[in-house]
């Protein structure tokens, strides 16, 4: 079994949708895939299996996320990543790609196209300053966990 650790998953972006780099500095990511269901029960015939018992269909399929990232402005792929929340007619064309382990497209990882929703920047004494942008997803998902 195989266990893997925080420090191994990276983060990938594109604002465009032309050619991901990825995010240097990132220090969490999160994807919470939802899928929505349409209720199939119909009247109830005598010796049905399902009577009394509501049935169910999987529909539409949605995305949310976050990423945190240890905010400096010299690091690659940074600016162009927290920049994209002030797109106001943003065509959801930028590409994700999170990754569990290593930065192999396709491998061990989660993409999609999205639109980065909030950005949030913080500032503490003593602290590092950490950036959080929210996200959802737009169109498919692909999943290539192993």
């Amino acid at each position: 079994m195989a266990i893997l650790r925080g420090e191994q998953g990276a983060v990938q972006f594109d604002a465009a949708g032309s050619s991901n780099a990825t995010i240097v500095g990132t220090r969490s990511w999160t994807l919470n895939i939802t899928k929505e269901t349409l209720d199939t029960t119909s009247q109830q015939i005598a010796g049905d299996a399902n009577a009394g018992f509501r049935t169910f269909v999987g529909s539409f399929v949605s995305g949310s996320g976050t990423v945190e990232l240890v905010y400096d402005p010299d690091a690659t792929g940074q600016a162009a990543f927290i920049e994209d929340v002030v797109t106001p007619e943003d065509p959801a064309d930028a590409t994700f790609e999170l990754f569990t382990t290593g930065t192999t497209s396709g491998t061990d990882s989660v993409s999609f196209k999205g639109i980065i929703t909030s950005m949030d920047i913080g500032s503490t004494a003593g602290d590092l300053v950490i950036a959080t942008c929210n996200f959802v997803t737009s169109g498919a998902i692909t999943s290539n966990l192993e």
